[in-house]
């Protein structure tokens, strides 16, 4: 039995069509450095509105003139997004089972890449029978967006959508100028052959959200040193989940492989307000680097104390290096600061572990009109060993979406540190 029935599915084109100087969007450097691939975020609601579909397809219409290379299509020879309104997809579903996973939710998969006649943006409305609630999916194309730029459009959407106002209720404006700060310089950086694409094939992924309540914070930092922290910094709730969560990997990879191997964490670090001077708030595209820190342990791993301070300290150097990219040589500093990435992923003998901080995005304040949502959840991605952290509902604790091969997240759930502060919430 099909866990989810389309009801339709439809393009939704822009209110007002794109003016001509904008058909040909140009990716930017660090855009040509992301994968083809989508990623995505499901927003579940518990009131169940007459025809909330109806709303949403008409206010998505209303705000894609601002965000007008959604409606396009990407041109993968000439590096760039044809922006001649074809539509954004639009997709109306209902769940009748209460066995739906956050995938089932989405249009489109994080291991689907992007064609050239693929919907760069595709969203997905589901009414939820059994809860009696319905699901807001997003997928979008890595291509051209991040984690913040999709943080930016939720916000435009939500708005529009609750004042009923269309492109000029939207109440964010975003930028697509970063092509122009960091002008592309087409080439691709994948060959014939997309990331990951081998390893999805072989490997069985599992998404699982671990909930790291405040009060398990408060008490996972009273037990670090401050005095021992980087920099003397009090160590963030984002640095601290983090650390709990590569320990307990780390000790699954000791094991799995009978001698502790070198391990690479990698934590995506949004370059925005790192920039001199910042870029504004509200830019989209990718506009990220990679903190990678590169540790050798024991069998018993590295400890909180330490794995929270290596991370740290990746991580503020990446932070001197956003502040020098607007003042040297953008494609010299982007190098640079992947190089490590890049030589880390293609060793047989790292441990690779991949860290994304969405908590400042804003998705639990996505409404609508119909109160914001109840729960978030977040797309499974097409590789193993990452987590995507968010901030809990009342934004005092941090949810982890955490992704791992299907022998290895049996050993995580068991894992005593995570037992401890953690609770398994889907």
């Amino acid at each position: 039995m099909k866990k989810i029935n389309i009801v339709r599915r439809k393009l939704i084109k822009p209110c007002t069509p794109t003016p001509r100087n904008l058909n040909n969007y140009k990716l930017s450097f660090i855009d040509e450095l992301s994968p083809p691939s989508n990623f995505g975020v499901v927003l579940f609601y518990q009131s169940k509105p007459a025809k909330p579909a109806n709303v949403l397809e008409e206010s998505l219409s209303g705000i894609l003139p601002r965000f007008y290379p959604l409606a396009g299509r990407y041109i993968d020879e000439d590096f760039s997004v044809d922006c001649v309104d074809q539509g954004a997809e639009f997709v109306e579903a209902v769940a009748d089972g209460d066995d739906v996973e956050v995938d089932d939710l989405l249009p489109r998969r994080g291991d689907q890449f992007t064609g050239p006649t693929d919907p760069l943006l595709s969203v997905q409305v589901t009414e939820l029978v059994k809860c009696g609630g319905f699901a807001v999916g997003v997928s979008v194309s890595h291509k051209i967006f991040d984690a913040s730029s999709i943080g930016t459009f939720l916000a435009a959407w939500s708005n529009a959508s609750m004042n009923f106002a269309g492109e000029e209720g939207i109440g964010v404006v975003p930028n697509f100028d970063p092509h122009l700060l960091f002008p592309g310089k087409k080439r691709s950086y994948f060959g014939e052959t997309k990331p990951s694409e081998t390893n999805h094939q072989t490997t069985t992924i599992v998404s699982k959200r671990f909930s790291f309540k405040k009060e398990s914070i408060t008490n996972l930092r009273s037990k670090l040193n401050p005095k021992q922290a980087f920099n003397n910094t009090i160590f963030s709730k984002v640095r601290l989940v983090s650390a709990v969560l590569a320990n307990a990997i780390i000790r699954i990879d000791t094991t799995k492989h009978g001698r502790p191997r070198p391990s690479l964490l990698i934590q995506a670090v949004n370059m925005r307000p790192r920039t001199t001077p910042p870029l504004p708030n509200h830019s989209c595209g990718n506009l990220a680097l990679h903190a990678v820190a590169k540790c050798s342990h024991g069998a018993d791993g590295l400890g909180l104390q330490q794995i929270a301070c290596v991370m740290s300290e990746a991580i503020e150097k990446t932070i001197s290096d956003c502040a020098r990219l607007l003042s040297r040589g953008y494609e010299d500093v982007v190098v640079e600061a992947e190089a490590d990435l890049i030589g880390g992923l293609m060793s047989s003998e790292m441990n690779n572990l991949s860290f994304s901080d969405w908590s400042r995005f804003g998705l639990y304040d996505a409404d609508f009109g119909w109160g914001k949502p109840a729960s978030v959840g977040i797309a499974r991605v097409p590789f193993e060993r990452a987590a995507v952290l968010v901030n809990d509902k009342d934004g005092g604790g941090i949810e982890a979406w955490v992704h791992l091969s299907l022998d290895d997240m049996v050993c995580f759930e068991e894992d005593d540190e995570i037992k401890l502060y953690t609770s398994k919430t889907m």
